[in-house]
């Protein structure tokens, strides 16, 4: 068993003697020998945020409870607990980024659109700041972890304005940054993004740097009853996460004191045996001489003795109570184990419910799903995902139409077919966004689908390449003017037909 006064030497399992004396401290170049997995405890600063535990009285009667906020977590503790543990939790992290490409991934696009002048604007604004890595290395992975997005514009420096002739080269603010700060006012409308009318940062021996309406794009998960700020989407794994390392930990302890103990000794105790020189010492030198060879438990494995006291004959009934005789039993390793696999399943289920419906096969826990059942129990996954990708969405359009105003003019209007002269406002204009297609269909679905819409000239030729996962625009550009072919489905050309 454990030695409680010996945690500060060391992690390592300690068996005790007869005595209840540790049989032998590890030394210090051995205590790595037993691997721990990181990400089974947090730092002491952040555990209370993850688990305050009960509480008695109102909120306001705990003074921890009342910073933390009116919800026993403020946004600054779950950001600090998401960020720790996506760096030193393995399954946290990769919870996080599975989720984060299910929606992004490296598939990123976008389209083409009728007005030359706007395809200009879009093009020199993705590639000078490359969008699609941005998006899939940092904006998505920080929208777990922080539940908040700000982008801002380059503003005005020493005098001199940013050039309105190229492309912005637009900063990903830290929103965990000490003095970051937002102001919202609901009168310019009831979501995040167009109630944040001005972000500002105060740090120490310098001024303020206040970005403004027009300066700047916000976005915030789980913001609810008018709160401009949001809240990390992963933060509801944190607690499951670190139960799960914690509970793997265990087990490794379990394997690294089973490998040492190699069998159980079961000594015959005497306590009428007679100790040195004939004078009866309650049977402890028998004990110990008998127990000296299995004093030291070796590194590769060993043999613990465990004292027993034998049995004993009632001298007025002649009745034997307690017999027992000198054995040793060899230890079957990894106890529970089934147990505790069934538990770490639950808990995968639970980090998979919490991050966004992912059934326990995405974590890598096969479990008894079917190529039938998998593909019906990722439902509820690929219609979040679509929700979470719906939001993105609307903060890239936002981002974009951003840096059209600003090159274009606050009134800046384009054409949507090719050879019109009617201008439509860039707030009617749908931007060409081609996220991953993220759907419960089986590829062949996908294809029979295509195939009707093309036949029956449902779609454009754009709208089919995009719907099968591939890039238009770049494919029309390898193609050159090779002509496309019809579909399978099509009626013969009418040969009269220019």
């Amino acid at each position: 068993m454990p030695d409680p006064q010996d945690r500060s030497r060391s992690r390592l399992p300690v068996i005790l003697d007869a005595q209840g004396h540790p049989i032998r401290t590890p030394p210090a170049h051995e205590t790595v020998r037993s691997v721990q997995l990181r990400g089974g405890i947090l730092p002491n600063d952040l555990a209370a945020d993850l688990n305050p535990g009960w509480r008695e009285g109102l909120p306001s009667d705990d003074l921890s409870f009342s910073q933390a906020s009116r919800y026993g977590v403020s946004r600054a503790g779950a950001r600090r607990i998401c960020r720790t543990l996506f760096h030193t939790n393995g399954l946290f992290r990769a919870a996080t980024e599975i989720s984060g490409a299910f929606i992004v991934g490296d598939d990123l696009r976008y389209g083409t659109v009728a007005d030359k002048g706007l395809q200009t604007l879009i093009d020199e604004f993705w590639m000078a700041n490359n969008f699609q890595e941005l998006f899939s290395q940092r904006v998505v992975n920080e929208w777990f972890l922080d539940g908040e997005s700000a982008f801002v514009f380059p503003t005005e420096q020493g005098g001199v304005k940013p050039d309105p002739n190229a492309p912005a080269l637009i900063g990903l603010m830290d929103v965990d940054l000490d003095g970051f700060s937002v102001h919202a006012n609901t009168a310019y409308g009831a979501l995040p993004a167009d109630m944040v009318d001005q972000l500002r940062l105060s740090q120490f021996a310098r001024a303020d740097q206040v970005w403004n309406r027009g300066e700047f794009v916000w976005a915030a998960n789980g913001a609810m009853h008018n709160e401009p700020r949001g809240w990390p989407i992963s933060h509801a794994i944190a607690e499951a996460a670190v139960a799960y390392i914690a509970m793997l930990n265990m087990r490794l302890n379990v394997h690294y004191v089973q490998q040492r103990i190699l069998a159980v000794y079961k000594a015959l105790f005497d306590p009428n045996a007679p100790g040195p020189g004939g004078v009866l010492d309650g049977g402890v030198s028998a004990w110990q001489r008998k127990t000296a060879g299995f004093r030291h438990l070796p590194r590769d494995g060993g043999v613990l003795p465990v004292m027993v006291q034998p049995g004993r004959t009632n001298t007025a009934t002649g009745e034997k109570v307690d017999g027992f005789e000198e054995s040793i039993e060899f230890l079957s390793p990894a106890q529970g184990a089934a147990d505790a696999a069934t538990d770490m399943r639950l808990l995968l289920r639970y980090i998979g419910l919490c991050i966004g419906g992912l059934p326990e096969h995405y974590l890598g826990e096969g479990g008894n799903a079917t190529r039938t059942t998998a593909a019906s129990m990722g439902l509820p996954a690929v219609r979040l995902a679509r929700a979470r990708q719906a939001a993105l969405r609307g903060h890239l359009d936002r981002l974009f139409r951003a840096e059209i105003r600003r090159r274009a003019g606050p009134d800046a209007a384009f054409r949507l077919t090719k050879g019109s002269r009617k201008k439509t406002p860039l707030a009617r204009i749908e931007l060409p966004w081609e996220f991953p297609s993220i759907r419960e269909e089986s590829f062949e679905d996908i294809v029979r689908r295509v195939e009707i819409a093309l036949t029956h000239n449902l779609i454009s030729e754009q709208t089919a390449t995009a719907d099968l996962g591939y890039d238009h625009a770049l494919e029309t550009e390898r193609r050159g003017s090779t002509p496309t072919p019809p579909p399978p489905d099509a009626p013969p050309p009418d040969p009269g037909s220019p």
